[in-house]
């Protein structure tokens, strides 16, 4: 009798962008409050963690958004993302502004979290996607092999 290789869970294109997301943007959730932290002062290294934790949130829960894109009709799939993009853009630019009218907040800290940890998270989603999709070798009827 052998045994059987454990299973591995399944790789979904969705699964794979937001590990593609996370594993580069969770090393900058300690970075970069502590380079703010060293070039500006702990509230500046505060502002800067703040930062980067909302928009990682709010980053995460744009992929969960886009499950219910997915889910949907394919010929609003593209539109039905750049509104989840839009929203989520919305989001960030309340908290900061939000945010801004506190007296303890530095907010150049904060923004420079904010767009740093967005990119980041933006870019691993693309590369998470790529490497979630699967070649194809397809002959077609009629076609020399």
């Amino acid at each position: 009798m052998t045994a059987s290789a454990p299973t591995r869970a399944e790789r979904t294109p969705l699964r794979s962008m937001l590990v593609g997301g996370l594993v580069p943007t969770l090393p900058l959730l300690v970075v970069v409050p502590l380079l703010a932290w060293a070039a500006a002062g702990e509230w500046a290294g505060v502002s800067a963690a703040l930062g980067a934790v909302i928009s990682l949130v709010v980053f995460v829960l744009g992929v969960v958004g886009i499950r219910g894109v997915l889910a949907g009709p394919t010929a609003t799939t593209m539109a039905g993302a750049f509104a989840v993009f839009v929203v989520q853009m919305g989001v960030l630019a309340a908290v900061i502004w939000s945010l801004g009218q506190t007296t303890w907040l530095e907010v150049v800290p904060l923004v420079i979290a904010f767009v740093l940890v967005g990119l980041v998270f933006q870019a691993g989603l693309v590369v998470g996607y790529l490497r979630s999709r699967s070649t194809l070798d397809v002959q077609l009827p009629g076609s020399a092999a």
